[in-house]
């Protein structure tokens, strides 16, 4: 026997006992995940059923009531009957004592009827200690909610997997725990005679094959790979070419297609080398098309967010994270009518570009059907015939579409499969449930119902796509709708962007460092006031000069009813007499123009701006003057604007286009 025939036969000996112990560890842990992974699934989706049984805010009360309470035995018999249709072993709902959780009372303890001969259940309110290791469990699910798995296949009371889960209230506090058990006494025999099997069988069987397959080896192969060996270490010292020894080999297998495989080695590599420089060129010709298809991409979505001059009782704020450089997910806002104002959240089934792709002529398509003032559900069926056409990658839209009435806050809406929104009324965020039509793009004959809701000062709107609630962690957990209500909960007195910012920021720690799967985009709408169409707007354009003062202020006067308070007339005049004086005497070193808009809002209030081409100058910044100090103290200046401010209920600047803009506000009620 030669000595590579006794290293290879050694080798396949040695490989093949480490390659026996590795399957058979790896298929033990592999037959116990998937056991343990179905039975997990199980109790998950049980424990949660027996949640929604009761509610969190009420298990104080079922402690202290037991059966006492109609309500508490009508949740009992429910538990109960889970317990016996699951075969459940164990189900049981308890409060631990914060903060260590070193004891426990009962509120629901269900023993199984097979069991009963073994356990006794507890009474509501039975109150005793816990395990250590009961008690980390109790404290890491009572800070941090969620649900935790434990199993144990061979403990000293048997196989068995346990799901915990954390209880909340309505105020998304964790108030409890319920657990649901279940032995599996049969699991643990099955994996203990799979052992048995493995251990003992296995290697004899696979011994016996390897002293056959090694003497087939070596007559069979090892000669001509010897033969090879050779052909290819001299391929190196004689200019990469081989003799004709490779081609006296014709076995008919893999060894001749070997041998002649080397004969081409040379070529091949040199195609391979070129071949590889092509690739690396290509990728990076695509990513940089990429990079500037996602700038692009970009570019389409809104980014003027407020506040905004004409619109000043409302707030808008989105993001877009794609998970890859261009994304399907998609959002707009934009007014139709002025008083109008149109939110729009999609999702194009998909990613990369062809979702892209789609994504930009829907956004296209509802803004185009939006400017020709359809209404919601007039829009979508158009929209929705217009994409199916000649739609031969089969791609569709989930989306959701709201026009606002800002002037009265009627809000009409359509949903076309998607999310559906978080909708803050004043006291907390619920989900806008109304019946969903199909997505965009699947049907050319869909129709799409329209439903309709009142606004009030203070409504909030959050739209999202499915890759918010689906955003999921290193242990493929959800981040799902229950933690997304729980982070609007903290944003009643927040900005729209801060609500956006936080929301992000939630699922980003949720994920934990976990790759992101899908697109998250989100937009917040918060409604602090109605908007209100001027009753009256006038102009007037005048040199910024001294002697119009006169005209400037009869102007305004003009504008003012008539049943307005003396009192009000008189601080208007003021404060306009104190901005145009500024303006004729600082703005201009040559003399220019001034442009007075005046705004009355019916009989309620009247809003005057002052406009200048002149050099940036903002009245407002300056400091009030401090009446601590003696006059002689006291710098010069300052007084005529500071009592604009006091006067006025709003006085604004800014700075567009080359022009300063002061505008000042009052209100006659």
């Amino acid at each position: 026997m030669s000595k590579i025939t006794k290293k290879i036969n050694i080798a396949i000996i040695v490989f093949a006992l480490a390659l026996v112990i590795a399957n058979i560890t790896k298929d033990y842990f592999q037959i116990r995940e998937i056991l343990s992974e179905t039975y997990d699934s199980f109790l998950v989706q049980n424990s949660y059923t027996a949640a929604s049984y009761f509610k969190g805010d009420k298990l104080a009360q079922y402690a202290k009531e037991g059966t006492k309470s109609d309500e508490y035995k009508d949740c009992l018999i429910k538990l109960a009957n889970l317990a016996e249709n699951s075969d459940i072993s164990f189900l049981y709902v308890i409060i631990p004592d914060m903060p260590d959780c070193i004891y426990k009372t009962y509120v629901f303890n269900i023993v199984n009827s097979k069991l009963r001969h073994k356990y006794n259940p507890y009474p509501a309110g039975y109150r005793e200690d816990t395990k250590p290791s009961g008690s980390a469990r109790y404290k890491k699910l009572m800070e941090n909610g969620g649900h935790i798995i434990d199993n144990d296949y061979f403990s000293h009371i048997g196989s068995r997997t346990r799901v915990s889960l954390a209880l909340r209230d309505s105020n998304g506090k964790n108030v409890g725990v319920i657990c649901v058990e279940k032995h599996l006494d049969s699991v643990a025999e099955i994996l203990k005679s799979y052992m048995r099997i493995d251990l003992i069988y296995t290697p004899l069987f696979t011994l016996l094959f390897l002293l056959l397959f090694s003497f087939f080896i070596g007559k069979k192969f090892v000669q001509p790979i010897i033969s090879i060996t050779k052909e290819a270490d001299s391929f190196a010292s004689h200019e990469a070419r081989f003799s004709d020894k490779l081609k006296e080999i014709h076995s008919n297998d893999e060894i001749e297609t070997l041998a002649r495989s080397i004969e081409k080695m040379g070529v091949d590599i040199q195609l391979y080398i070129k071949d590889l420089m092509r690739v690396t060129s290509e990728k990076e010709r695509i990513g940089a098309e990429l990079s500037v298809a996602s700038g692009i991409q970009s570019g389409m979505l809104p980014k003027n967010f407020s506040p905004y001059d004409d619109y000043p009782g409302i707030q808008l704020y989105a993001s877009m994270k794609p998970a890859k450089e261009v994304g399907g997910d998609f959002y707009d806002f934009f007014w139709t009518e002025k008083e109008n104002l149109w939110l729009v959240m999609g999702d194009v089934s998909g990613k990369g570009v062809p979702a892209a792709m789609f994504m930009a002529i829907a956004k296209v398509l509802i803004r185009n059907a939006a400017t020709l003032n359809y209404s919601p559900a007039e829009l979508c069926n158009r929209v929705n015939k217009q994409l199916c056409q000649e739609n031969e990658e089969g791609l569709f839209v989930t989306c959701w579409l709201g026009c606002v009435n800002l002037s009265t806050g009627k809000m009409k809406f359509v949903n076309a499969g998607h999310n559906p929104p978080a909708f803050y009324d004043g006291s907390s965020y619920n989900f806008l449930t109304q019946k969903s039509g199909v997505m965009l793009a699947a049907f050319d004959d869909s129709e799409y119902i329209e439903h309709e809701i009142q606004l009030k000062k203070g409504s909030r709107l959050f739209l999202y796509t499915d890759g918010v609630t689906e955003a999921q962690n290193k242990e493929k957990e959800l981040f799902g709708e229950a933690l997304l209500l729980g982070a609007l909960a903290r944003t009643a007195a927040l900005s729209a962007k801060d609500t956006i910012t936080l929301v992000n920021a939630e699922v980003e720690r949720f994920a934990n460092g976990a790759p992101q799967a899908d697109d998250i985009t989100a937009l917040e709408f918060e409604l602090d006031d109605f908007y209100s169409i001027p009753s009256e707007e006038k102009t007037l354009s005048v040199p910024a000069s001294d002697d119009k003062l006169a005209e400037v202020l009869a102007f305004i006067k003009s504008c003012i009813p008539d049943n307005a308070a003396k009192d009000h007339v008189n601080k208007i005049e003021l404060a306009a007499e104190e901005i145009f004086v500024n303006i004729s005497h600082y703005a201009y070193e040559e003399g220019g123009d001034a442009k007075i808009v005046c705004k009355r809002y019916a009989n309620e209030r009247i809003s005057v701006s002052f406009i200048d081409w002149g050099k940036e100058f903002n009245p407002l910044e300056q400091a009030d003057p401090d009446f601590s100090l003696s006059v002689e103290e006291r710098r010069l200046g300052g007084f005529g604007i500071y009592l604009t401010k006091q006067f006025m209920d709003k006085v604004t600047y800014e700075r567009q286009d080359g022009k300063n803009c002061i505008t000042i506000e009052k209100k006659f009620s």
